[in-house]
């Protein structure tokens, strides 16, 4: 019973994501490739690390905020 639940939720998540645009950022991602300096600045300025600890950040600060608002909503807290 539960697979068949978790089949369903899967397929109609599948079906939802087909309604979506493609992702805009694609053709500039292609090109980062051809940059001939890159590496070399990435070797000073570890832009990979920024963004991961950044999209962390938002992250955490982002379900900080759901849950203060969840809290609000059930008025545990104001």
């Amino acid at each position: 019973m539960l697979e068949q639940i978790r089949y369903i939720l899967i397929k109609l998540a599948n079906a939802c994501v087909v309604f979506l645009p493609n992702s805009p950022f694609q053709s500039f991602l292609s090109q980062l490739d051809k940059i001939p300096f890159l590496g070399y600045l990435n070797y000073f300025i570890p832009v990979a690390q920024i963004i991961a600890v950044t999209q962390l950040w938002v992250t955490a600060v982002g379900l900080f905020y759901l849950v203060q608002l969840a809290l609000r909503w059930v008025k545990m807290i104001e």
